[in-house]
């Protein structure tokens, strides 16, 4: 079918169409494997998501209905230039999305935090993809055993004007059950959080008497990604986060007693 004999009101259509396909296929990616479960709603999916919507569901189509009209000279050149810049704006889309999608989530001292996949380059990523977590990627960078090894171990990442979780990649291991009872050991006070914030207290407070049966088997942690903050649940049971609550906070948890050497979780 030639251009002169296609409408525009058809030529919009099938521009939408085709482009609703690669949203879709380019979406699925995003949604299981790029930014997966919490990491889509707190570590930059959504945003993800809408670039994407925008370079290719509203841009191609939206200056099709705008520039195409049945019997113009220069058709197929303006149809031309806006496949190439709608394929450039979606390669673009892609690259951005692609580069800045989720790594891995680390639990020290008593808060997860999200990193990005290019901060993630001195981890052992092919390890930390085999934990437990699945596709959370939870990891655990050990807190040294002793005071003074600790304030060392912070000091030395602050003299290079980082944090540990940046400056120690190393040292980041799987969260699985050989270091879990290190993750039990912090607990969030929960009247610290009602004087941080009486709303974010009594939604915690109703979540935990709404699974009052689970409680035994779940720790509540800070979680601080790249665009929002929570209260994760996460189960010892699978060793992963089953749920969050959308509440910020600045608390950490709190160790209840001296961190237990490495070496004695393992024996137990």
């Amino acid at each position: 079918m030639a251009f002169s004999e296609v409408t525009r009101k058809q030529a919009f259509l099938t521009h939408l169409a085709a482009s609703t396909c690669v949203f879709v296929i380019i979406s699925y990616l995003i949604i299981f494997h790029w930014f997966p479960e919490f990491y889509f709603y707190l570590d930059g999916g959504i945003r993800a998501i809408t670039t994407i919507f925008f370079v290719d569901v509203i841009l191609g189509p939206g200056l099709t209905l705008l520039v195409f009209t049945p019997g113009k000279k220069s058709l197929k050149f303006d149809m031309a230039v806006i496949l190439l810049l709608q394929l450039s704006a979606l390669s673009w889309g892609i690259n951005s999305v692609y580069t800045e999608r989720s790594g891995a989530t680390v639990f020290y001292f008593g808060k997860f935090s999200c990193k990005a996949h290019s901060d993630t380059g001195n981890m052992d990523m092919n390890l930390i993809v085999k934990g437990p977590s699945g596709q959370q990627r939870l990891s655990f960078l050990q807190r040294p055993d002793t005071i003074d090894e600790f304030m060392n171990f912070t000091k030395e990442a602050y003299n290079h004007q980082s944090s540990e979780i940046y400056y120690y990649p190393e040292k980041i291991v799987p969260l699985d059950e050989i270091v879990v009872r290190r993750l039990q050991n912090y607990q969030l006070n929960l009247s610290e959080l009602a004087e941080e914030s009486e709303k974010a207290a009594k939604m915690v407070e109703d979540y935990l008497g709404r699974n009052a049966n689970d409680v035994k088997y779940i720790n509540l942690v800070p979680l601080a990604c790249r665009y929002g903050s929570a209260i994760a649940i996460y189960d010892i049971r699978e060793l992963k986060i089953t749920d969050w609550i959308k509440v910020k906070t600045k608390l950490r948890g709190k160790a209840q007693d001296e961190p237990l050497p490495l070496k004695s979780v393992i024996q137990n």
